[in-house]
Order: structure tokens, then sequence, then C-alpha cells
């Protein structure tokens, strides 16, 4: 796909403002804090208390009344959305018609319509654009790529995504009320696209067959239970979702080959697999989500740099939405 994007070539640290400070804005926050290419000059939340506990947590960092404000009070070069979905669009267009690089949490919008005016803003304008998908760097996606591209996968025939969550959504998310709610929330949007994205940059973009089942136990309640079929090609996709029970939280992908099989297991770890044996390929290091969102910052900067990297951009975080939106609209209640 190819990439359009405005050209940067910093020579100086990476300043930065985000917009969103709940719980996703200060994980950025810190990481970016500890990451020697990035400044973080300001923040902005709609939520007076949620900026309230930024600035306990993050003291050295200034809040703005505005997001209109720390965009014109600051020297940005990179603004960071880490905002409920339904609110992209507004901080794109605002960083847009300043010419900002910008770098949006996932998923890009619920709507089509505003999900493509998005990416034509961006391309037309030349505009920096990059979307947080993890596997975008992750040492297990990197990894995977290496084992695909060595031949000892051998041909790829089937993947296969589970995800098992005791709650929804999940604790350290309880502040989040939008993601309990089918209009923007649901772990189809907030994790399947996560791994429909990996799907997609190492085999190509899935496609729907048949007609996926859905629980909402009311119509504006976040799924609880979703199943569904793609191909990608001729290889099949299955993914099977449900919340409930006394469980440990289970995130899985694996890709079946010919010769062997690869296993995404929470979040970050990757391991071959035979018929009657296992081996990790990444370090106990490699497998911590930390190497995984210094990876990505790492990538970032380098590609703000003009350096021939690629993080997802908005294109690729349409091409994800709109299959998980279209799932969710052909998906039958049961």
């Amino acid at each position: 796909i190819k990439k359009k994007h405005k050209t940067f070539f910093f020579m100086k640290l990476i300043n930065v403002g985000i917009i969103g400070l709940g719980v996703i804005g200060k994980r950025m926050a810190q990481n970016m804090g500890v990451h020697p290419k990035f400044n973080i000059l300001g923040g902005y939340d709609i939520s007076e208390k949620k900026k309230s506990e930024f600035s306990n947590d993050f003291p050295e960092i200034m809040t703005y009344s505005s997001a209109e404000k720390l965009l014109r009070e600051t020297e940005l070069d990179l603004l960071y959305i880490g905002t409920p979905p339904a609110s992209h669009a507004e901080y794109v267009k605002m960083s847009a018609s300043r010419k900002l690089a910008i770098f949006c949490e996932k998923p890009l919008c619920v709507d089509d319509s505003q999900g493509s005016e998005l990416v034509k803003i961006v391309e037309s304008n030349k505009i920096f654009n990059a979307v947080n998908f993890v596997y975008s760097s992750a040492p297990a996606a990197e990894g995977a790529n290496e084992y695909i591209s060595s031949g000892e996968l051998g041909d790829p025939i089937g993947i296969d995504i589970s995800l098992t969550f005791s709650r929804w959504p999940r604790k350290w998310q309880e502040d989040a009320a939008w993601l309990a709610e089918s209009e923007e929330g649901g772990f189809m949007r907030e994790v399947s696209s996560h791994f429909f994205y990996l799907s997609y940059r190492l085999l190509g973009l899935p496609k729907w067959v048949g007609t996926p089942i859905i629980n909402r136990p009311t119509p504006k309640a976040a799924e609880v239970f979703f199943q569904g079929s793609c191909t990608i090609d001729d290889i099949p996709l299955t993914i099977n979702g449900c919340v409930g029970g006394k469980v440990n939280d289970i995130v899985v992908w694996r890709l079946r080959g010919t010769r062997s099989s690869l296993r995404i297991f929470n979040w970050y770890h990757l391991e071959r697999q035979g018929e009657i044996d296992s081996s990790l390929i990444l370090s106990e290091a490699e497998s911590k989500p930390q190497a995984a969102y210094m990876a990505q910052l790492d990538k970032l900067a380098k590609q703000l740099n003009n350096e021939k990297v690629s993080l997802a951009d908005f294109n690729d975080a349409f091409q994800i939405q709109k299959l998980v939106e279209e799932g969710l609209r052909r998906s039958i209640q049961i």
C-alpha cells in the first residue's frame, strides 16, 4: 500500500501533544516520556476529572482548557489522538488544518463515510498519518513475518482467532463507559481489529463469508459473543469471542501451515508449533508489552525522520474498520 504523507526531518526531539488523557493517553505519555525521541508539550481531555488525574500523574506536562488552545499555544510536530473513535474526525481535521503529523488510536472511526473522508483529508493534504496498531512493530509480529518468509511454515492453510474475557470492558478500562456500548465499543472493534490487522499485514485483507452470529444483552450493549468466518484468498479465517465466567482472559492468534504453525498468545508471545512439539521464538524480554510499545515508538520516530519503515496508516485502518463494521452489520442476534 503506497504511503502518502508530508516528509519530516527531525534532528531534534519530536514535540507531541496528547488529546485524550484516560488510561490509553496515560500509557502513551509514560512510554513517550521514557523514549529518547519524544517530548510531550501538553495534553487535553474533555473531562476535567481526567485532566486532573493526568496532572497528578504527570505534573511536568501542562494540560490545556481546549484542544484548540493546545494546538495554538505549543509548537507541536505530532498530535496523538487517544479519544473514543467517534471523536477522531474532529481532532484529525483540526490537526490537518495545521499540517501536523497525526498518530491516532484505532479504530479510525465507526462510520465508513467518515473514515473515507479522513483518508482523503490526510492524503490530499499530504499529512503524515499513522494508526496505533501494535502489530505494526511488535516483536511477535516481526518474528511471525520473518518465520513465514523463511519458508518454515510451509503454505498457510488457516487462521484462528480466539478471544475470551471474564468481563467487558476489562477492569483496567472500566472508566471508559463507551466500550460497553454498541455504538462505539465492544471487543470486536477494540481487540479483534488488532488481529485482523495482523492477518492483513502478513497475508492480505480478510473478507467475510456467510453470516456471523452475535449476542448483545440489549441493543445498546456491546457484544458478549461473536462468531464468524472470513477468507484471505482461499485461506479460511475463523474468529470466536465471548465475555463472561470466572476465567483468565485468553487472546490467541494461530496461523496453521503445511510444515508447522505459529501461535501468538497473551498478545506478545510467539510460539512455533509442530504436531507434538512447540517452542518459543522470542526471548522473555521480547515478549513483554513494553518491548512492543517501544518498538512502535521507534518506528514512529524513524518514519517521521523519513526512514523507510511503515506503520499502519489511515488507509490501512480504514480497511480494518470497514471489515469489522461489516461483520457487526451482517451478524444475526442469538
